[in-house]
């Protein structure tokens, strides 16, 4: 069942958040940013983004999630057991739905580098890639860039 996250989901989906980012996103990273990825930095995020957040809740466990701010579609993070059985793909047309709704023509994410089949699944919900872009992150000696696609969508209701 894919729904409007509630303050009481918070810290399930900063949790879910937590580890999906530290095994999907971590790789890609210096370790500064590793580090400052802390549990209290996903729960912190995830309140800031509670109004925008949509959750896939199985059998009373929230198992992916996503949330946006404006047309940056930020987050879209499903755990490991879900990944190809059509949550994420659901979950995605949803956000898509209702950023539509919201008055948004054109969505855009950031896939990090490297990420193949974060990519390739973009790809195939029709999203296209515009650009290379740089993020900065935290480095050894301050913040540092890491490269990221830059991917959009024309969105429809």
């Amino acid at each position: 069942m894919i729904r409007r996250a509630h303050a009481s989901d918070i810290s399930r989906v900063a949790a879910l958040y937590y580890a999906v980012w530290h095994e999907t996103q971590a790789p890609f990273m210096p370790q500064a940013e590793i580090i400052r990825r802390s549990m209290e930095f996903f729960i912190e995020r995830m309140t800031a983004l509670l109004h925008s957040t949509l959750v896939t809740e199985l059998n009373e466990e929230v198992v992916a999630f996503t949330a946006w701010r404006g047309q940056l579609l930020g987050q879209l993070f499903v755990a490991m057991p879900h990944r190809g059985t059509r949550v994420a793909s659901s979950l995605l047309t949803a956000a898509e739905i209702e950023m539509a709704k919201g008055g948004i023509a054109e969505a855009e994410l950031h896939c990090v580098v490297g990420n193949e089949r974060a990519r390739r699944f973009y790809e195939r919900m029709g999203w296209h890639h515009k650009a290379e872009i740089m993020e900065q992150v935290a480095g050894e000696h301050g913040q540092t860039d890491v490269p990221f696609w830059c991917m959009t969508k024309v969105l429809t209701i």
